[in-house]
């Protein structure tokens, strides 16, 4: 969306990434119980290996992520406001 908004010229004041959680890998191992009726062993665990919603580690993990593309992509953090890049 950023370089479709670029290349058209297009001024945008805010985006909203639906599905942002669910890409990022994590650093660490995180284990959870399985949600009802998944299986039959109710013994089993599972290991995440991205995070979910409801993670308590989820919403920094995606802002790393998304830190290390914009620099990447060349853009500047703004120091008064972290949430925000400029060109």
């Amino acid at each position: 969306m950023l370089g479709l908004a670029t290349l058209e010229k297009w001024h945008i004041t805010g985006l909203d990434v639906r599905n942002a959680y669910l890409y990022k890998e994590l650093n660490e191992e995180i284990y959870m119980e399985q949600p009802e009726g998944f299986t039959k062993d109710p013994n089993i665990v599972l290991r995440l290996q991205h995070a979910i919603y409801g993670l308590k580690q989820a919403g920094l993990t995606w802002w790393h992520k998304l830190d290390a593309s914009m620099k990447d992509l060349g853009f500047e953090q703004l120091k008064l406001e972290a949430g925000t890049f400029r060109y």
